[in-house]
């Protein structure tokens, strides 16, 4: 009797947790609607990114030593995989969001997502019809710099999701600025 009264104790327990976990979540804006930070990024943004994409596709450029033959297929890749357009269409500002509901809110987080998937397959077809030109030197350096690329695109998504926090990485290493453990 007394294991039965506790079951059903912890099952109006465990409702009552899911049931506000649940309607805190419902309540809570998503990244989806003005950017991760709440904000569109500004012209001056904008303009700085373009700047260092370009620097950073000639170094690549330099780096392949990309002959005659290959400029047509390095100019199709470039095109093919320019990062797409920060696009407010179809996104509903904050009040447009809160008038949704659940389900809508939950479908047009599905459809970005299904967008960027459709996005991000165009890219990896491109990246890997060039790659397809290049020799196998060139394959390696490729293979280098996208590499190089992740790690840095990986250590920025991790500072902004801990911020400046100086605890040891996941890895078990100090960090490099750590003061030394007593």
């Amino acid at each position: 009797m007394l294991t039965m009264k506790n079951r059903i104790l912890a099952g109006i327990a465990a409702v009552s947790i899911s049931a506000v976990t649940l309607s805190a979540f419902a309540q809570m804006p998503p990244g989806g609607p003005d950017g991760p930070r709440g904000h569109a990024p500004s012209a001056e943004q904008i303009a700085k990114f373009e700047q260092m994409r370009a620097k950073h596709q000639a170094e690549m450029h330099d780096k392949l030593k990309i002959t005659a033959s290959q400029e047509a297929a390095w100019k199709l890749f470039l095109d093919k995989t320019k990062p797409a357009p920060f696009d407010q269409a179809g996104r509903p500002n904050k009040e447009e969001w809160a008038k949704l509901s659940t389900p809508e809110r939950l479908d047009k987080q599905l459809d970005m997502m299904r967008k960027r998937e459709a996005f991000a397959e165009q890219r990896i077809a491109a990246t890997k019809d060039f790659y397809a030109t290049l020799s196998p030197e060139q394959q390696k350096i490729f293979d280098a710099e996208h590499a190089k690329m992740e790690r840095h695109r990986w250590e920025k998504m991790e500072h902004q999701r801990h911020g400046d926090r100086k605890g040891p990485p996941r890895d078990g290493k100090p960090a490099p600025d750590a003061p030394p453990a007593k």
